[in-house]
């Protein structure tokens, strides 16, 4: 390891093998490019370098292994912990590759693309990707994350639908794996990646769209118990071409939102489907009828407009996260959630995703979805205390929740201060360690999750 730790060894000798650019503490430009998308995350890393190509991933992972440090490597996002202090972080924004093959169902993506990118083009092909919420979260992170996506019910998680990776290894060597050459590493890279390889593009399925429709229907919050009820009724009859999930929303009494929804609660219900729009009215009227609709959106979707309807914000915020897996969702489960998500002051955000019927499309260490739903609590946190009180509310609510817990999260929804035990087994989770230590024996990469 490097004689000092917390200074990166022979920098001008790295910033020298760079196209793209490499900042240093003290230097202008290096707080900006530190930041994570979660600023609530403090993370100092050693430097960070801005890759301008796949060249400079390759170049600063060599640094790292030659010169004793360890590295990480991140896209555009929401992906950060504090596990990124004291290791070199390479940005990847960058990396713009994105070709579409319409004909064979494929796209190749690289490391800096959104999904809001890769979904704007597909408009217009028939195709879609296995799109998650969110526009801003980069295609690769979310696939080496697992990945929940709007049409899992229906094709699985977006990680089951990578088939090649490009690669830098812990020594340096850069190309393409799929099946045929190392069948392991893809099957780690499907939602347990980031911990042993940099990943620079990704070749992944395409499926088809069918009959885009979705949007948000938002109602006052005492409206809720009845919203949640005609909510789950829904999911326990729809078939899986539609994804619902429901919301309580607690929005601060801050200025700079718009009046009507500044300091007031609501619930929220977000659908879409490949069915069309007739088939998603029909499976949203009892929801509709259940309180007075304040807000609407649903209409028939273009891919590229997926990301826009849970409409999450898509600048930094210092957020607090953790996902709860459920088994069951009887109806007395209802009026527990939402007792918690409405309590003074504790989230921004409950949310209960249906995932029950989704298909494994392809093996890899997280690419299953066990649970029939899936618990997501937000906070906003701009200050430490605030994290803490955060962590404690959620730790809280999933004791409340632990009667119908079970099954595994995908890691994406794994709260940065707990670990990979949340998402998978022991023998799953020592055979993603067997991976690591064959490609990466000296430990150079730095995932977000301990394993």
């Amino acid at each position: 390891m490097s004689a000092d730790p917390s200074v990166l060894p022979a920098p001008e000798e790295l910033r020298a093998a760079l196209q793209g650019a490499l900042h240093l503490p003290g230097e202008a430009g290096f707080d900006r490019a530190a930041l994570p998308w979660n600023v609530s995350v403090t993370a100092r890393p050693l430097a960070v370098v801005e890759a301008a190509d796949p060249d400079d991933v390759q170049a600063a992972v060599a640094h790292a292994a030659r010169h004793g440090i360890r590295i990480t490597v991140l896209g555009p996002g929401h992906g950060a912990s504090a596990r990124l202090a004291g290791t070199l972080l390479v940005r990847t924004g960058a990396l713009r590759r994105l070709e579409v093959s319409a004909d064979a169902r494929t796209a190749i993506v690289g490391a800096g693309v959104s999904w809001g990118e890769l979904q704007s083009a597909l408009d217009g092909t028939g195709l879609t990707g296995l799109v998650g919420s969110s526009p801003v979260v980069s295609v690769v992170g979310l696939v080496l994350q697992g990945g929940y996506s709007w049409l899992s019910r229906a094709f699985g998680s977006t990680a089951g639908s990578l088939r090649a990776a490009e690669v830098v290894t812990a020594d340096g060597a850069r190309g393409w794996v799929d099946e045929s050459t190392d069948a392991e590493l893809l099957w780690g890279l499907r939602g347990g990646g980031g911990r042993y390889v940099a990943v620079t593009a990704v070749e992944l399925d395409l499926v088809p769209s069918g009959e885009l429709a979705g949007g948000r229907l938002m109602l006052p919050v005492e409206a809720a118990p009845a919203v949640l009820a005609a909510w789950a009724a829904a999911t326990r009859s729809c078939d899986p071409a539609t994804s619902l999930w429901a919301s309580i929303l607690n929005f601060p009494p801050l200025p700079e939102l718009p009046e009507p929804l500044r300091g007031r609660s609501f619930v929220a219900v977000d659908a879409v489907t490949t069915a069309g729009v007739d088939a998603l009215e029909r499976v949203l009227a009892p929801i509709r009828a259940a309180g007075p609709v304040v807000h609407d959106t649903v209409g028939a979707r273009a891919p590229g407009r997926l990301g826009d309807i849970c409409e999450e914000p898509t600048a930094p915020a210092p957020a607090v996260q953790r996902g709860i897996p459920l088994t069951e969702l009887p109806d007395t489960v209802l009026p527990v959630l939402l007792g918690a998500a409405t309590a003074p002051g504790r989230f921004l955000q409950v949310q209960l995703r249906h995932l029950a019927g989704a298909p494994t499309r392809r093996e890899g260490f997280a690419t299953e979805i066990e649970a029939e739903y899936v618990v997501n609590a937000l906070a906003i946190a701009p200050v430490p205390e605030a994290v803490a009180a955060a962590e404690q509310s959620m730790e809280a609510l999933a004791e409340t929740l632990a009667p119908w817990t079970g099954g595994t999260l995908l890691p994406s929804f794994v709260a940065t201060w707990r670990d990979l035990g949340d998402s998978a087994r022991p023998d799953r989770i020592e055979r993603l360690a067997s991976v690591a230590r064959r490609l990466d024996p000296q430990g150079v990469f730095t995932a977000s999750l301990d394993a």
